[in-house]
């Protein structure tokens, strides 16, 4: 069955979360997420509100991101080099104390637009530490055999922190203030730091005393090269970076503020999204696709409806649901895209090459927040959404049309008895049909 299509449907407890560490990093990741949900609510309005522009929302994102791309490469190393599980903790307590600075900068009413601008490029550095860790510690914590469904799972924390962090996040900028929901932020990477505490992790990585940097960095250049597909997708993905993703976080809540009913309206249409990367992440834990990135960019193609829904801006009924779609194509198409090069690469290997994979996007990304306000500006908000509409197709086109995406076939490997109980939950027996 390892190139065959099947649905294995699990009653009760699904098998990964038997298995202590994952618990931990699944709830850490869950909190995280709500409170970044919170704080993608509240840094715009915030922004707005002290009479800020689309461009400058641009600007202040673009500051985030553009440390990130300049640190990623280097955060991937370390990845592999130290333990990964700390390379997060310090990343989330920097994170944590950034936002909290931020809270009080708002709160004081003594900040302006560079002030926040300095404070995201110190976050963005935090970051660009944290995403290849994670991204090479999830196999640490769960079976081999398991890892599908934990990837689905780990798909769907984004449901409950757009779904909840979006709806706390409306409430608490509409009846406090854009400062009191970043708080909220900075507590939710102090709770995520202590998951990661009390999480433990196999198959740490080679001590980083005596190994070359330049040697380590070229040697992730080389795995991550030498697979076309992975290649490919990277160069779909700039697309992303460039028209896609600041049409959702500055363009959205723009559209939101002037033709709906401003925060809550954009928090509902958040939520949308987080219902639908609820149902994609449940969706993926049991597909088992003959070829995973055909289906995932084959899937990725109605992502393009919510653009033109943003565009004609319909009632917000509409909206949201056409959010819900795309929440779930996107949850379904990022499990199967991660398993696949979770597979594909090296444990030692792995937070090096997702450095690598996510270069090219988080690089092009602050090129895209600085480019929103002179595109809108040249074509209009509803525009800018149509272009992104464009993106999109463009890039399922291009990951499609290559041959080493359409020749790659899934390795599923064969279920494998669980490791050892480590509580009460992990001595439950998993039940499972296959069809």
């Amino acid at each position: 069955m390892a190139h065959g299509a099947s649905l294995t449907f699990t009653r009760g407890i699904p098998g990964c979360l038997r298995e202590r560490s994952f618990r931990l990093l699944l709830t850490g990741q869950a909190i995280s997420i709500i409170g970044d949900a919170i704080a993608m609510i509240a840094i715009p309005f915030a922004i707005l509100g002290m009479g800020g522009s689309v461009g400058e929302v641009g600007l202040v994102l673009a500051a985030r991101a553009i440390p990130n791309a300049i640190f990623l490469l280097v955060g991937g190393v370390w990845a592999d080099r130290l333990p990964r599980r700390l390379v997060m903790l310090a990343s989330d307590l920097v994170r944590g104390v950034i936002m909290f600075a931020t809270f009080l900068v708002l709160i004081s009413d003594v900040g302006s637009i560079w002030v926040l601008v300095a404070l995201m490029a110190v976050y963005g550095v935090g970051e660009a530490f944290f995403r290849p860790a994670l991204s090479g510690v999830i196999p640490q914590t769960v079976s081999p055999a398991r890892l599908q469904e934990a990837y689905g799972l780990l798909a769907t924390t984004p449901a409950l922190g757009i779904a909840v962090g979006g709806a706390i996040g409306g409430v608490l900028v509409a009846l406090i203030s854009p400062a009191g929901a970043i708080a909220f932020d900075a507590v939710s990477f102090g709770a995520s730091a202590l998951c990661l505490a009390f999480m433990k992790t196999t198959g740490e990585p080679t001590p980083w005393k005596n190994r070359n940097f330049r040697r380590d960095l070229g040697a992730g250049w080389q795995a991550f090269s030498s697979r076309r597909w992975l290649v490919v997708v990277v160069i779909g993905e700039v697309l992303y970076a460039l028209l896609v993703m600041p049409s959702i976080y500055a363009v959205g809540p723009a559209i939101a503020d002037e033709e709906l009913n401003g925060a809550s309206s954009w928090a509902v249409i958040v939520a949308g999204f987080g219902v639908g990367f609820l149902i994609g992440g449940l969706t993926a834990m049991k597909l088992r696709p003959q070829r995973p990135l055909v289906l995932g960019y084959i899937l990725c193609i109605p992502f393009a409806l919510f653009f033109v829904a943003m565009a004609v801006v319909p009632p917000l009924i509409v909206l949201a649901l056409t959010a819900v779609m795309a929440g779930a194509v996107i949850s379904i198409s990022g499990t199967l895209l991660e398993t696949t090069i979770t597979r594909e690469v090296s444990q030692d290997l792995r937070s090096r090459v997702g450095s690598f994979r996510t270069l090219g996007s988080v690089a092009m990304l602050p090129v895209g927040m600085l480019l929103v306000g002179p595109i809108t500006g040249a074509i209009s908000n509803a525009g800018a959404e149509i272009l992104a509409a464009i993106a999109v197709l463009v890039n399922a086109a291009i990951v499609l049309g290559a041959r080493s995406v359409r020749g790659l076939y899934a390795k599923y490997p064969e279920a494998e008895a669980p490791p050892p109980a480590d509580d009460r939950l992990d001595a439950l027996p998993p039940v499972e049909t296959v069809i």
